[in-house]
């Protein structure tokens, strides 16, 4: 039993999980700052509809917020990422979050970058599990709504923390 001052080291499970954390981190950020353009506004409005999905537990509203070309620096496409994405909302039934968005840089009326601060903790089997990191994710406008095409977490993707 562990009296929670000591870390281990990290498992195959926990390293697989981390991206869809800050994926679905970023699906629930809500942000306040000066006042919105319109796709700004609108990208707000998405995060905010899929923080409502995650408090829900709605993993296929959360799956629509993925773009079917999604694609990351590790290698993970939609199918792979989806598939730890479920398995992360069945390990952590409840995932508690503190998300600031630091910026939303509207690049062109359908494409956008998002820059989040995060910090989160999940209750799950093996007791609470906790990190904070900072957060890019690029977005595009399908015509339907914003989806992330792509997350950055950690140094190398801009944030502050």
């Amino acid at each position: 039993m562990s009296d929670g001052r000591h870390s281990r080291p990290l498992g195959a499970v926990q390293i697989v999980a981390r991206p869809c954390v800050w994926l679905l981190v970023a699906l629930l950020a809500a942000g306040c700052g000066k006042p919105a353009t319109e796709p700004e506004a609108r990208i707000r409005e998405a995060l905010a509809a899929a923080e409502t999905a995650a408090e829900n537990g709605d993993f296929d509203a959360l799956a629509g917020w993925v773009a079917r070309d999604y694609g990351d620096a590790a290698g993970r496409d939609r199918r792979t990422l989806l598939l730890n994405l479920r398995g992360l909302l069945m390990r952590y039934p409840r995932l508690e979050l503190i998300v600031t968005v630091r910026e939303i840089e509207v690049l062109s009326p359908q494409l956008a970058t998002v820059r989040l601060d995060v910090l989160s903790a999940g209750a799950g089997p093996h007791g609470l599990s906790a990190d904070a990191f900072p957060l890019t994710l690029s977005l595009r406008d399908d015509g339907r709504g914003w989806r992330v095409t792509r997350a950055e977490w950690g140094r190398g993707s801009g944030g502050g923390i």
